[in-house]
């Protein structure tokens, strides 16, 4: 037996036999609350936001209600585009942070496109909340570093509900959606449905979207629950096209931008050319969910079974020519996995523990259109690869209520991972580096750890809390540093270097945050919190290089900063909320990135972001509310012509291109909403306008994309 089975074994055989003793014990127990003074948990610092109440009313995605919290980046493309590395959490994105739905994993392959969470083809409006919870300070979730944004749905409520909405803004945006929810004695359900379109602000950014959703409920008993869901998405989404003025085609109706391929794998477009107007993607996803919760023999169970699958067809049109050249078919995702989690009370104890396991694969690609004499070497299919990757973790943790003002957490997380898959390795280059032979092999990648978490909150006067925490967490290979490292995309094989780097190791890092909160004010709250993130072997990416991009770890990369939060009620129905974020980032020993020379920081992640805002709220549901959103200038590296609108990703740059710095400036942006309710005797609603980017501030969140101007919209909720 492996020392890695040998390990699941003890463990398996600890839980089971501490879950037999419990069950066995004669002693009721009334459970407990277990946080210190001021309500803040010793396992884990979290923060709700209400989609319900913050998210946009007209073609609402998740990260527009995330842009105004604190320690969160996000970066858009246009609207309703698709974006990799769209929410950083404390600048980690989605290849580093876990996103959840409703507790479960929804990190997707990030294959064939690089897009780990798909924000645009998620209808906001099937969710009730997102609870934030920065940094990867619980035993009960791991493979993250950033930590966890987990979507809440929205339940069904006693009596059975029709809710209707739908809204108009510029850029030619529409969205509609419906919903009909409620109970009937043990049986409860809630389907949705919705649809959106857009003609986006940048050249050829059309996007259109319609979701289905059902969930399914038979509460068991007085706490038993059993939920059936699925959730359907389809949808059209345009490819971004580059904008030049000083280029044949330039199309003066929209900014100048750069293009978006947007998918992948990439092709080889004849030179001078790339993808043009009319490319776009046909996608289709479906998710779906098993989740029973019960108390048995005095443990709170909970059980998840979840499945996601995803397909699309690419149509690639011709920039210069102006015609279809190639129609493919993929399939980016089919990854499954679950969740059994247990939980009891125990005199002043708190015990959790539980087990996960997340399984990736994708089905490759099958071109059925290729324009015959276009190409100078003709794409090919991609392999099937079922169950790439597969990992599995366990924890134990207990939150110690030691005195009423006082509590600890502590909690020890084993985690297993293995990519076992084909490769296409390369095996001979030209005189310019670019790869000429292949080779199909096995890659193989097999780790353990363990990580211990710590935490403690601690209440010592009336008002004031203290709380803290020290972790260590890993992040293993996603699968397309996996899949290129092992393809030979690598620093070994790079013909004009004579480094040689260790293999491709996991992310390791040691993490602690430090605060306080203090509620002694009339109705105000004020916290500050700092943390600092050691990661060593930060996994890179560098395009440009020889064979085309290279795949390793940098020694170390740190991340610290402080956050400071605080609302206010000041008068009334009238209440203020400000926060800042600073945080600053180093990286040692990235021995082939040649920016280094420039800068020893990450890219893309401003050192400071202030969000402000005041809200007048009455009872009878009128809303009046103001936000200020500013973030500090950022220095990008970037390779190749600095004038030039390019990708502001180095994929695509000539081999040997000039690393420089592009400054992507810090902006501004005013917000305002009104919302106005609408009580009839049979039904009631609201009527909602306001407008985002009042001053039409010229800016950018993601480099060479003009975000959107200003634009006014209007919106409709009606609830029989």
């Amino acid at each position: 037996m492996g020392r890695r089975k040998r390990w699941l074994m003890t463990v398996l055989s600890v839980v089971l036999w501490g879950a037999g003793a419990w069950a066995d014990e004669p002693v009721k127990l009334e459970p407990i609350t277990v946080t210190a003074e001021g309500g803040v948990a010793a396992e884990q610092n979290v923060t709700r936001v209400d989609l319900v109440e913050d998210r946009k009313p007209v073609a609402a995605t998740v990260p527009d209600a995330l842009s105004k919290e604190a320690g969160l980046d996000i970066q858009h493309r246009g609207v309703l585009t698709p974006k990799s590395s769209q929410v950083r959490i404390r600048g980690l994105d989605e290849r580093r942070s876990l996103i959840l739905l409703d507790g479960r994993p929804l990190n997707g392959t990030g294959v064939m496109g690089g897009q780990f969470v798909d924000w645009s083809a998620l209808a906001a409006e099937d969710w009730q909340a997102v609870e934030i919870g920065k940094g990867a300070f619980s035993a009960k979730y791991g493979n993250t570093l950033g930590g966890t944004l987990n979507l809440v749905p929205v339940a069904p409520p006693e009596q059975w509900t029709v809710s209707l909405e739908g809204g108009v803004k510029r850029y030619d945006t529409y969205s509609t959606s419906g919903s009909v929810s409620g109970r009937a004695g043990p049986v409860g359900a809630r389907l949705g449905a919705g649809y959106v379109e857009t003609d986006g602000n940048l050249r050829n950014s059309r996007a259109e979207r319609s979701h289905f959703a059902g969930d399914f409920y038979w509460f068991w008993g007085e706490d038993g629950q059993v939920r059936l869901s699925a959730r359907y998405t389809e949808g059209d989404f345009f490819m971004p096209v580059e904008n030049d003025k000083d280029r044949a085609g330039y199309d003066s109706h929209y900014p100048e931008s750069a293009g978006s391929y947007l998918i992948g794998p990439g092709i080889s477009f004849p030179s001078g050319d790339t993808h043009g107007d009319d490319s776009y993607y046909h996608k289709e996803r479906t998710e779906l969910d098993l989740s029973v919760k019960k108390t048995v023999a005095g443990f709170d169970t909970e059980w998840k079974l979840y499945f996601n699958n995803e397909d699309r067809t690419d149509h690639i049109y011709s920039y210069e020519q102006g015609v279809k050249v190639l129609e493919r078919e993929a399939v980016p995702d089919r990854s499954w996995g679950w969740v059994a989690r247990l939980g009891k009370t125990w005199g002043s104890h708190r015990i959790g523990f539980g087990a996960d396991a997340n399984y990736q694969g994708y089905g490759g690609t099958e071109n059925t259109f290729i324009r015959e004499g276009y190409f100078t070497r003709a794409p090919s299919d991609g392999s099937d690869e079922w169950d790439a990757t597969r990992y599995h973790g366990l924890y134990v943790d207990d939150t110690w209520r030691v005195l009423d003002w006082f509590t600890l957490y502590a909690g020890l997380r084993y985690e297993d991972y293995l990519g076992d898959r084909s490769v296409d390795r390369v095996t001979a280059y030209n005189a310019a580096g670019r790869p000429l032979g292949f080779e199909t092999a096995t890659a193989r990648f097999d780790e353990e750890t363990f990580l211990p978490k710590f935490g403690f909150t601690l209440g010592p006067v009336k008002h004031l809390t203290l709380f803290g925490h020290v972790a260590r967490a890993t992040r293993f290979p996603d699968n397309p540093a996996f899949y290129w490292y092992y393809g030979g995309y690598r620093p070994e094989v790079d013909p004009n270097s004579d480094v040689v780097r260790k293999p491709l190791t996991y992310e390791d890092a040691v993490q602690l945050e430090g605060g306080v909160r203090f509620t002694g004010l009339p109705r105000t709250t004020v916290s500050l919190t700092g943390y600092h993130y050691r990661v060593d072997d930060y996994i890179r990416w560098i395009f440009g290089y020889a064979p085309s991009r290279v795949v390793y770890n940098v020694d170390r990369v740190t991340l610290q900063g402080v956050e400071v939060e605080g609302e206010s009620r000041i008068w009334g129905p009238v209440s203020v909320f400000a926060n800042v974020a600073w945080q600053t980032t180093e990286k040692e020993g990235d021995v082939l990135d040649a920016s280094n020379a420039l800068t020893d920081e990450l890219s893309e992640l401003p050192d400071w972001k202030v969000n402000l805002g005041v809200k007048a709220q009455w009872d009878s549901g009128l809303l009046a509310k103001a936000t200020v959103r500013w973030v500090d200038d950022r220095q990008v590296p970037y390779l190749g012509d600095p004038d030039s609108p390019e990708t502001g990703s180095p994929d695509g740059a000539p081999v040997g291109s000039a690393v420089t710095l592009r400054k992507m400036d810090a902006f501004a942006v005013v917000d305002l909403l009104a919302r106005l309710p609408l009580v009839k005797t049979r039904w009631k609603g609201f009527l909602t306008v306001g407008v985002e980017n009042l001053l039409d501030e010229t800016y950018e969140e993601d480099l060479n994309f003009e975000a959107p101007g200003q634009t006014f919209f209007a919106a409709l909720e009606v609830t029989f």
